[in-house]
């Protein structure tokens, strides 16, 4: 039999049948459902006709949709069979099924925090911080700062430094209430303005290099980190052992790092130059030197070509006192030590008072520069003191 205008034909039904499947139907009863919405209320034959059905199926077909509650069937003959509407037959059923899915969520989510937990270490617990905007940052820090009983400590790069100054009547208050208060700022700070709004009782510190963060520590209670890229701030309420490692690094830190007193008063160019001379030395020049010296009575001029070359130092170029302002200002930085020439011996003596940190490499350096020069040195190491070392000069400078 061919039906010119039966359902499963007709382009606008597309692949409706299959998908009527999904709701639990099968293809005859999608078919004959479909066939009724489009051509309405029709008697059994004709809805066999349309929808393409045997005709031994069609009074089955239609009994099932009415009892899915997708159809109605008239009582009398001959059979007038009637869908009902798309929202009503199936708005309860998606209905269920939304209710379904939204349980099996709920579901999926226990089932993931019970496998979050599985995977946490065990005796470990969560720790939360919070995230400031700049302006939130600025009166959080000041805040704390102002509150502060103990101790303050901080490393800071020039955001920070710009931040914290800001803060100059709290940093009193808090002085004035028995706080400590440490900083450590990074080379890049020398010359800022943010330098001298600092109060006088701070206790300050140059690193050796360029800070990379900023870190403060009030009272061992409240950590905050400040972005120098956004402004943005993260506060921890409370020192877990992740504080507990950042404030062991910072007194670490500090004991490393230099004064800042003499790299402030001086000028800044040479101040910077000073504190890239006593990095490059901590960094490993120092142990370069010293398998120098321990190998030869006499220093090698070449180490100045060294220092140029891997460490970038333009030592070479620079007049007699310069280099002897260079190495004082590096001494005073690094080891609180100091240089003394002199001029009626043609001896320098260099001066170390930081324990742990020998002014052996300095007198290299000075006597490396020297020989290159032509001007003959040597390194006499003190009888009385194994952190003074004189450098005897064969023609005065």
């Amino acid at each position: 039999m061919h039906h010119q205008d039966n359902i499963s034909s007709s382009p606008a039904s597309g692949d409706l049948p299959a998908s009527l499947e999904e709701f639990g139907l099968s293809k005859y009863e999608a078919r004959a459902y479909l066939t009724m919405i489009g051509k309405g209320s029709l008697a059994a034959s004709d809805l066999a006709y349309y929808a393409n059905l045997p005709r031994t199926k069609v009074y089955q077909t239609v009994k099932k949709l009415e009892k899915k509650r997708l159809a109605v069937v008239s009582k009398q003959k001959p059979l007038i069979c009637s869908a009902i509407p798309p929202e009503e037959a199936f708005g309860e059923i998606v209905n269920l099924h939304e209710r379904r899915v939204k349980n099996m969520r709920k579901i999926v989510e226990r089932l993931q925090k019970l496998s979050d937990e599985g995977q946490r270490p065990k005796g470990s617990e969560e720790r939360r911080y919070f995230i400031l905007d700049p302006d939130s940052a600025l009166s959080k820090i000041s805040s704390l700062v102002a509150n502060a009983r103990s101790s303050i400590t901080a490393t800071l790069d020039p955001w920070g430094l710009r931040l914290l100054a800001q803060c100059r009547g709290q940093l009193i208050k808090a002085e004035t209430n028995g706080a400590r208060i440490r900083l450590i700022v990074g080379a890049q700070c020398l010359g800022s303005e943010s330098l001298s709004l600092l109060p006088d009782g701070i206790e300050l510190k140059m690193a050796g290099g360029s800070a990379s963060s900023n870190l403060m520590i009030i009272d061992m209670t409240h950590m905050v980190s400040v972005d120098p890229s956004n402004g943005k701030a993260a506060l921890f309420a409370s020192l877990d052992a992740y504080g507990a490692m950042q404030a062991k690094s910072f007194e670490e830190a500090w004991s490393k790092a230099g004064e800042a007193k003499h790299a402030l008063e001086a000028q800044p160019a040479l101040a910077a130059k000073a504190i890239e001379l006593a990095r490059a030395v901590e960094n490993g020049l120092a142990a370069h030197m010293l398998e120098y010296a321990m190998n030869s009575e006499d220093p090698a001029g070449e180490l100045v070509e060294v220092m140029e070359r891997k460490y970038g130092l333009k030592v070479g170029t620079m007049s007699a006192p310069e280099i002897l302002d260079l190495v004082d200002s590096a001494l005073k930085i690094s080891c609180l030590g100091w240089l003394k020439h002199d001029k009626s011996n043609n001896i320098v003596s260099l001066q170390s008072k930081a324990e742990g940190k020998h002014v052996l490499p300095w007198a290299v350096v000075l006597a490396s520069y020297f020989k290159r020069s032509g001007n003959e040195p040597k390194i006499m190491q003190s009888k009385q003191s194994p952190q003074l070392v004189h450098v005897r000069l064969a023609r005065p400078i």
